[in-house]
């Protein structure tokens, strides 16, 4: 009988419009375990990535090449964005299947949006709702093509925190913990996590040193790894 491994690695990038991270992430389905097996950052002070959008595609492009290069074997690729051209917002409907047209955003072909259920309270059904131009959707997917990368995701950075919250909850995941926690901290999603939630997650090697800036997009990393495929 054929067995699908219960490792498997992928290289997980962050877009912010000042800041990329790439990381290399070994999971092991077994012992719910992640190893960083390389990390790199790259502060972006010259425009390249203004408001998520790509202005200097050859520069990103051969920084996200020599940082895939160091992995020295083929893995799919998962990325996140964050930053104000991507629409992100918690909202209420009365509803709790509502369908695409009855959210109050912008219906023009040119926008791709997505929605997920996160709570219901006091008779409303709240949900994460992001949505990003096809357009500026198109010039990542461009981009992974021009580096040579086996992009198999875009999402939003906080999607991957959400799913890295249900993960590290597990069966003790309910809806109704997942609201106490983000009425707690004004439906602040980034708030759901400490350092500590990242040392319990992440084995990282002795050799890196983790700056407070460094958490929340290794926890977005983190959260691409165990729940892939969950795309913008």
């Amino acid at each position: 009988m054929w067995n699908q491994t219960k490792k498997h690695n992928a290289f997980a990038i962050t877009f912010t419009p000042r800041i990329i991270t790439g990381s290399w992430l070994s999971f092991s389905s077994t012992s719910r375990t992640i190893q960083l097996r390389s990390h790199h950052r790259a502060q972006l002070d010259n425009l390249e990535l203004e408001r998520l959008i790509i202005f200097n595609p050859t520069k990103i492009s051969q920084l996200l090449t020599s940082w895939y290069q160091t992995c020295h074997q083929a893995m799919p690729v998962l990325c996140t964005v964050s930053g104000p051209s991507v629409h992100e917002q918690i909202i209420p409907m009365v509803t709790a299947n509502p369908k695409p047209e009855q959210f109050p955003i912008d219906h023009a072909p040119n926008w791709h949006w997505k929605h997920s259920y996160l709570y219901s309270l006091d008779n409303n059904h709240y949900f994460y709702l992001s949505g990003i131009k096809k357009s500026l959707l198109f010039q990542y997917q461009l981009l992974g093509i021009t580096a040579s990368l086996d992009l198999r995701t875009i999402t939003t950075e906080r999607t991957s925190l959400l799913c890295l919250y249900r993960f590290l909850l597990g069966s003790a995941f309910t809806s109704a913990k997942l609201a106490t926690d983000l009425l707690q901290r004004n439906n602040t999603i980034e708030q759901l996590f400490s350092a500590d939630d990242l040392s319990r997650m992440l084995s990282i090697p002795s050799n890196y040193t983790i700056e407070k800036h460094d958490v929340i997009p290794l926890l977005a990393a983190c959260g691409l790894l165990v729940t892939e495929g969950n795309s913008i």
